[in-house]
């Protein structure tokens, strides 16, 4: 669970955000000497790059030079790009770099890698921001781009229980009893929402640093953070680093997403720690590992751990902001039912006028879920 702090903090670094005006980004792109401009196939590669590059942070749902059909599969397949010129030294700190054109085993089908590379004047030091891989295909005397994703699908092994689709890492071993319980896990998912199952692609990595590669990262210092950890992503998506075939906390953020399109975060992550639990341990263990930390810090105040995307872990295992999330839905469910409950969940309003509807203040807090 912790690396899905992480990867959600990464598309907060990268500004994500649908809203924004359309503007086109002013910058050249920096070709490596080591690639050859005498060829034609590479000058057209080059030339739709930079068209992508300039028009990405307009839309994340579609463009001109990417692959149609990533749109459907993966909904903003190039996330993780957005916005990541961005940096406290400037809008357009970080600068791209093409750094090589990789051929894979179809001529018409390369692999770019892209560098994104700041310059800090003041203290004339260059910074690494990421090392990115696109895929480029030459189709209909066009180049198209497209997710490094759909090379990683083809190549990893392939199993499916139920209605997930499994792909797993090429360095492990399917593990069968665990897709069972994942697959017993998902039935006790929809009873308690009184939902259908859902279609849902589950890569199996790992670790978080193979989480990065498949996604499309040679390098990005987040993927060193974690040991473990994963991520649901959009297009109902799983991405486990936990070397294992059962991830529910994060297939309840997919199932969550479908029945709350107006869902609180922070409700959402308690949800999951309360059903699912987090990383390795069931909700009871975290709950125990934080009725023992409150205990020896009775002035801590609760009302001050809101904040999902911060590191602050009891022994670096369980989240004080997903702990004390869980905890008002627990107090929720057992004093007003599920459908108030769900009712809290599907709310975009400032998170103390939702938690009034059951009671709540930062000054009543801490005693309330200490009950």
């Amino acid at each position: 669970m912790k690396l899905k702090n992480t990867c959600w903090l990464l598309l907060l670094l990268c500004g994500f955000c649908l809203g924004q005006e359309k503007t086109e980004n002013t910058f050249h792109l920096t070709v490596s000497p080591i690639i050859d401009q005498s060829k034609s196939l590479n000058l057209e590669i080059i030339a739709t790059l930079e068209g992508f590059l300039k028009t990405k942070n307009n839309d994340l749902t579609e463009n001109q030079y990417w692959l149609k059909t990533d749109f459907e599969k993966y909904v903003l397949p190039y996330m993780d790009l957005y916005g990541i010129e961005k940096s406290k030294l400037g809008q357009d700190f970080y600068k791209p770099t093409l750094m090589e054109i990789i051929d894979t085993n179809d001529e018409n089908c390369k692999i770019l890698k892209v560098a994104y590379i700041g310059h800090n004047t003041e203290k004339n030091e260059n910074l690494l921001k990421a090392i990115y891989n696109i895929v480029a295909t030459k189709s209909n005397n066009k180049i198209v781009l497209s997710r490094y994703l759909n090379l990683i699908d083809d190549q990893w092994q392939k199993r499916k229980v139920g209605k997930i689709s499994y792909r797993i890492s090429p360095t492990k071993a399917p593990n069968d009893q665990e897709m069972e319980r994942q697959k017993l896990e998902i039935n006790r998912i929809c009873n308690f929402f009184d939902t259908q199952e859902l279609e849902i692609k589950y890569f199996s990595c790992v670790n978080p640093k193979e989480v990065f590669e498949i996604k499309g990262f040679d390098y990005h210092p987040l993927m060193y953070v974690d040991t473990t950890g994963g991520l649901a992503d959009h297009g109902n998506i799983i991405f486990s680093g936990n070397n294992a075939e059962v991830y529910t906390h994060e297939i309840i953020h997919i199932y969550t997403s479908k029945l709350f399109p107006n869902k609180n975060n922070f409700l959402d992550e308690g949800l999951a720690m309360y059903l699912a639990g987090s990383g390795k341990h069931d909700f009871e263990w975290h709950r125990m590992k934080m009725k023992a930390f409150l205990q020896k810090n009775p002035k801590l105040n609760l009302s001050n751990y809101f904040d999902i995307y911060s590191r602050e872990y009891i022994d670096g295992q369980t989240s004080i902001p997903y702990m004390a999330a869980a905890l008002i839905c627990e107090r929720t469910l057992n004093h007003y039912g599920k459908q108030k409950l769900f009712e809290l969940m599907n709310s975009t309003d400032d998170i103390w006028n939702i938690l009034s509807k059951v009671g709540l203040t930062p000054e009543n807090l801490n005693r309330e879920l200490s009950h």
